[in-house]
């Protein structure tokens, strides 16, 4: 599972801190002479420097570790990419990414012409799921739409930049559930097989559960599936 440390973020990025974290940075430039002085030393707009202060804005990551020490993420509320993107909240550094989300990313996400990543399905259950590895970061804004059919999760365009540059392990139940075949008691993705015995993950596709039920030959499993499935149409009729 990859980790990002706060030092590893991309310096594009910005962060929201506490109000005793931030009246701490500030008073460290109280204490270096000031903004002005600050700014001859370091290269920053004296004008920005202001705004920042005056607007309680999120801060550049690069200026934040410059004066609170490089891996330091003490009081960090708030992530977000440049300019007024959605927020990711409560962020716990080092920041944890599944090998499973990163598996359904590479395999059902595409990213359109303003860099807005949007995974699709489906399957609702897919979709929550993603969703739910998303805020296992912290409170990640995603939104959910159904479409002909299809279910879209989309979320921060600034987290999709983070994933991309990162090494991951392939999750194979993931794999099988976003784009994988089961049948003649193996289940396939992307070149590798498993048979029905061997296999010990969890999906969470319907129906790809359904067809590993059926390979298996487990008729609890089944049941269980057939009933969970009338139950929602009952309660779609009821409604």
């Amino acid at each position: 599972m990859p980790e990002l440390e706060f030092s590893e973020l991309p310096e594009g990025l910005r962060v929201k801190l506490s109000e005793d974290r931030e009246k701490e940075l500030w008073h460290r430039i109280d204490e270096f002479g000031g903004i002005k002085e600050f700014t001859q030393h370091f290269g920053y707009s004296q004008s920005k420097m202001y705004n920042w202060r005056n607007k309680d804005s999120f801060l550049p990551v690069k200026f934040v570790r410059r004066l609170m020490g490089g891996n330091n993420s003490e009081g960090i509320e708030a992530l977000k990419g440049k300019g007024s993107g959605k927020v990711l909240e409560d962020p716990e550094f080092p920041l944890r990414i599944s090998d499973e989300l990163l598996t359904r990313v590479e395999a059902s996400v595409s990213v359109n012409s303003e860099g807005i990543p949007t995974y699709m399905t489906d399957e609702r259950s897919l979709a929550d799921r993603v969703r739910k590895l998303l805020n296992e970061l912290g409170e990640v804004p995603s939104s959910l739409y159904s479409r002909q059919g299809r279910f879209q999760v989309r979320y921060p365009k600034f987290l999709q930049q983070l994933f991309e540059g990162l090494e991951f392990n392939e999750d194979f139940a993931a794999l099988v559930d976003e784009e994988g075949v089961i049948e003649d008691g193996k289940l396939e993705a992307s070149g590798k097989e498993v048979s029905v015995e061997d296999f010990s993950g969890k999906l969470y596709s319907r129906e790809k559960k359904f067809e590993l039920a059926l390979q298996k030959g487990d008729d609890e499993a089944i049941k269980d599936i057939i009933g969970s499935e009338a139950s929602k149409v009952d309660s779609l009729l009821r409604n």
